[in-house]
């Protein structure tokens, strides 16, 4: 019990120390785009058709959540009993690609499509109990750790956008809307062991996995900063923050609940016509 509240603390810990520096990589990217436009002052927005679209592509970094759980399996030495296991999945930062476009309807009012693709190694703390073939409620454990595990997830981003700052020069826009966020993850189904005659003890040997995928629909708000370099061309920053909750089946006829999106931070290339 200790030993699992431990890993809990310590996946959390991880998680909010790869937020706080996906955060300062952000502002220090933000600072950099922004900081040359705020100095020289605010001018006036030059309305014509190159500043009513945007299109985008870019880079970054995106956190992902940590989902754990508890799930049974079988195996042939087990009897009538089954074997169980604990799976915490470590998550932590993925990396991150950005297809974005957006249109300027009215004055400060426009309207976002995004397309992002985060993909990410993930490990997976594993401890298993498993029954003894010979002695009925005598379980022995095992633990490892499993690496490799791929976790793909793709993003559907439709934003309504509101500048806040609206020059020729430097842009400032607040935006959020819903997401669709699509999930593929290979998950841990089963617990390999090492055991021979008479099996009172046995050996962590790896895991068995399966690819899961899943949908859903959430949300997402973020800021959007931009510095145009010339009048069509620019660098632009931005942070985004979505949420989807998401099942995936599991090999015991359960789910594993994960919380697609997360934070997300892009630098890209903007062109404006």
């Amino acid at each position: 019990m200790k030993n699992t509240i431990r890993k809990k603390l310590e996946m959390a810990a991880g998680r909010s120390y790869a937020e706080r520096r996906l955060l300062g990589a952000v502002f220090l990217a933000c600072t950099l785009v922004g900081g040359a436009g705020f100095a020289a002052g605010p001018q006036e927005n030059v309305e014509d058709a190159r500043d009513r679209w945007f299109l985008a592509l870019g880079a970054g970094l995106a956190t992902s959540d940590a989902p754990a759980g508890s799930f049974t399996f079988d195996h042939a030495l087990f009897g009538s009993e089954k074997g169980e296991f604990d799976a915490h999945y470590a998550g932590g930062e993925a990396s991150a690609y950005e297809l974005s476009l957006g249109v300027r309807l009215r004055n400060r009012l426009g309207f976002g499509l995004a397309l992002s693709r985060s993909s990410l190694s993930d490990s997976a703390d594993i401890a298993g109990r498993l029954p003894h073939p010979f002695l009925f409620g005598h379980s022995r454990s095992v633990e490892g750790t499993q690496r490799g595990l791929s976790r793909d997830e793709t993003a559907i981003h439709l934003s309504v956008r509101w500048l806040l700052l609206d020059s020729s020069r430097v842009q400032v826009a607040l935006f959020g809307g819903p997401s669709q966020v699509h999930l593929d993850y290979d998950l841990v189904t089963a617990v390999r062991v090492s055991q021979a005659y008479p099996y009172d003890t046995a050996a962590y040997a790896g895991v068995e996995r399966r690819r899961e995928s899943g949908s859903a629909t959430g949300y997402h708000v973020g800021v959007d900063v931009v510095r145009y370099f010339s009048p069509r061309t620019g660098l632009g920053g931005v942070v985004r923050y979505s949420s989807a909750s998401i099942d995936l089946d599991a090999a015991d006829g359960g789910t594993v609940p994960v919380d697609g999106g997360g934070l997300q931070a892009v630098v890209d290339l903007r062109v404006r016509f």
